[in-house]
């Protein structure tokens, strides 16, 4: 294995994720017989720039410098010859030449990986089909892979890491930089339960121009990515395009035709990603695939959240194979005496119309005020904190 020193040197002399370095290493696999090259002024100096041969020996010194410093820090740097690099980054355009990292990387070795991203600017909405879907996926064995940014990114992280599973958090400054700000808890979890990695040496501030960098490498150490909630200009649809040029899967999950947030999923959504409403959606598209630990038939059993109770799960018990049925509504019983505090306006009083039998919206839109937008909206909610029950038709119940 080379010396992980001349892999960081190599990327310091090329930058990072340039087609020149993708290029070269083409010709030169190993960045040693580069560096050997160089010394013995061979046929890589037609290759190099000018300013690139001026800087190759002060790059060198650098590069032991960040190797010692790292390793000085508890982090280990993982390139592309070692055995835990990500696997799947290995056929992607201008792959990592050092990535430093925390944790353990073993746990992406055979099994499904699949990115959760979306807008920091999220809503309840959003919030809560993020915890829902990296819950199911990582009670199944799938990894969770996502940017460690405020907002859709943090919640399916931990909701990954609540569901007992393994996540992985890239990013896009050194790994000893905070940021984002008040996020150190979070990451001594993934380092736990998972790993936190990067591109850049230690100290790197968090420049915006690092960003789309880091999204390249979301998508490309996974499987599959699932776009929760994005607006035209999240840059989770910038990971989404890495996502497609690197032959992998692209998800989206639906949302209101009214909201700004969810645009860019739709967006998506149109130009053929797969809409998906539960982990059910994306593990349907491997299952040619053997990967080991994964138990999708786990779906049906797993506990969904439920936010009026700080996030904590509510147990809701589904028969093995029910997911391809139509439900059926429950027999009788009380409606609660009060509902989530987080439930208001619209969504209490068309669950007040409701009942045991099922009604359509258009029932729904005759006994109240409300047009049928403010009605689907209402459901929705009411359906995502498990107070009611969907069935065919567009219809709902207690």
């Amino acid at each position: 294995m080379t010396d992980s020193a001349i892999w960081i040197w190599y990327q310091l002399l090329l930058g990072i994720g340039t087609r020149r370095s993708h290029q070269i290493l083409e010709y030169f696999p190993d960045p040693a017989d580069i560096l050997r090259g160089i010394e013995a002024r061979g046929q890589v100096l037609s290759m190099l720039k000018e300013d690139e041969l001026m800087a190759w020996q002060p790059a060198l010194r650098t590069a032991e410098e960040i190797k010692r410093r790292t390793l000085s820090k508890g982090c280990e740097i993982i390139t592309p010859d070692h055995p835990f690099y990500p696997p799947l980054l290995q056929n992607i355009h201008a792959k990592p030449a050092a990535l430093y990292v925390k944790g353990d990387l073993t746990c992406l070795q055979g099994t499904l990986v699949i990115a959760m991203v979306g807008t920091r600017n999220f809503t309840e909405y959003g919030r809560d089909v993020g915890r829902k879907i990296a819950q199911e996926l990582a009670a199944c064995g799938a990894v969770v892979v996502s940017g460690l940014a405020k907002g859709i990114d943090t919640i399916c992280h931990t909701a990954a890491l609540k569901a007992g599973g393994k996540s992985i958090g890239i990013l896009g400054c050194g790994i000893d930089v905070d940021y984002p700000s008040g996020s150190a808890q979070l990451k001594r979890n993934l380092v736990e339960s998972g790993a936190v990695l990067t591109e850049y040496p230690l100290g790197t501030e968090a420049l915006k121009a690092n960003f789309p960098m880091r999204n390249r490498l979301i998508s490309g150490m996974s499987d599959g990515t699932l776009v929760v909630e994005a607006d035209m200009k999240s840059g989770s649809l910038l990971t989404a395009a890495h996502a497609l040029q690197q032959s992998r899967e692209v998800f989206a999950v639906p949302g209101s035709i009214f909201s700004v947030r969810e645009q860019g999923t739709h967006k998506l959504l149109k130009e053929g990603a797969k809409l998906t409403e539960s982990a059910h959606d994306i593990l349907g598209e491997f299952a040619h695939r053997n990967y080991k630990g994964l138990c999708p038939e786990r779906i049906p059993e797993l506990t969904a959240y439920n936010p009026a109770r700080d996030g904590k799960a509510q147990e809701v018990q589904t028969p093995a194979g029910s997911l391809d049925k139509t439900p059926e509504p429950k027999p009788e019983r009380p409606a609660p005496k009060s509902l989530p505090e987080e439930i208001y306006g619209p969504a209490r009083e068309v669950y007040a119309l409701l009942g045991t039998q099922p009604k359509t919206v258009e029932t729904i839109a005759d006994e109240c005020q409300f047009g049928l937008a403010k009605i689907q909206s209402a459901l929705t909610q009411l359906e995502i904190y498990g107070l009611i029950k969907g069935y065919p038709g567009r219809r709902f119940s207690l």
